[in-house]
């Protein structure tokens, strides 16, 4: 049986609550999906106060559901990436978790790009192994380390936006199908020895950062970081029938590709972008 993990969850909540009030913290020994089940949390009942389950105490008091919520799971069953594929996780070895949060803002383009550049700093701060593939995807030494799924939810008069991240955290990590088409990487080659609530204590407070101030700044702040990690920039990839070289991503984080007939732009969502002739798609 597996072992549950020390998430030091309240010294967590110590940290991140002043950066994002009325925050709560839950860990899951087991959920099929910490993204489907926040969203279920919003849509059965915007008022409802959570109901806590022994074991499952969460630290901070959440008054309802459109409070911000930190979701971790130690075994997620059927994790969900970009277009239906599945992210498996492997208790102990791998870190999935969500957080869901009000974000009154307009335009929401370029929030995964965010999310992955914040991650990849928190971990990797001298960026020489940590790299980004749009518009999702978290690489280590040009192999699939993780990946991130953001939703968003109607909540009362606002949205509630939903982060999921997964990331092999050791060797022993399940691995997806569609991550074997891009090689398997886990966050030990880069930290050894990390385990997944040292690796969710590093980066949660600079995600949580990156969160809370993307509605004032939005992506454009963050291109240029995004810009030195960008795997696909200046490389041979294929969007959909478009064939190209990376040309790097616009203010929006709509990723720019450079083909015969010119300058073309892809929004996220649209396609399955494949490197090299390589399947590099989402987990």
């Amino acid at each position: 049986m597996q072992e549950h993990q020390n998430w030091g969850a309240e010294a967590l909540w110590q940290d991140l609550e002043p950066l994002l009030p009325g925050l709560s913290i839950e860990v899951l020994a087991r959920v099929e999906s910490t993204n489907a089940t926040l969203i279920e949390r919003v849509r059965r009942d915007e008022g409802t106060v959570a109901a806590g389950r022994a074991g499952d105490r969460p630290y901070g008091r959440r008054q309802h559901d459109l409070h911000p919520c930190l979701l971790i799971a130690e075994h997620q069953t059927h994790g969900r990436g970009r277009q239906g594929r599945a992210w498996h996780s492997t208790p102990g070895a791998s870190l999935t978790f969500s957080l869901s949060m009000p974000v009154e803002v307009a335009d929401w383009s370029g929030l995964s790009l965010v999310v992955g550049a914040a991650i990849a700093e928190a971990l990797d701060p001298e960026g020489s192994r940590l790299g980004l593939k749009w518009p999702n995807d978290l690489w280590l030494d040009e192999r699939k380390l993780g990946g991130i799924l953001i939703e968003t939810v109607p909540a009362g008069s606002s949205r509630m936006a939903v982060v999921g991240v997964g990331l092999n955290v050791s060797d022993r990590a399940k691995v997806a199908e569609s991550q074997l088409n891009t090689g398997f990487a886990c966050l030990q080659e880069l930290i050894p020895d990390v385990t997944p609530p040292q690796a969710l204590a590093r980066l949660a407070p600079v995600l949580v950062k990156a969160l809370a101030a993307f509605p004032q700044s939005g992506f454009g702040a963050w291109r240029e970081r995004f810009a030195r990690r960008d795997l696909l920039q200046g490389k041979a990839i294929t969007a959909g029938l478009l064939e190209g070289t990376g040309a790097g991503v616009n203010d929006r984080g709509e990723l720019l590709i450079d083909t015969p007939q010119g300058r073309q732009t892809v929004s996220g969502g649209e396609v399955s972008v494949r490197l090299g002739g390589v399947s590099a798609g989402q987990g």
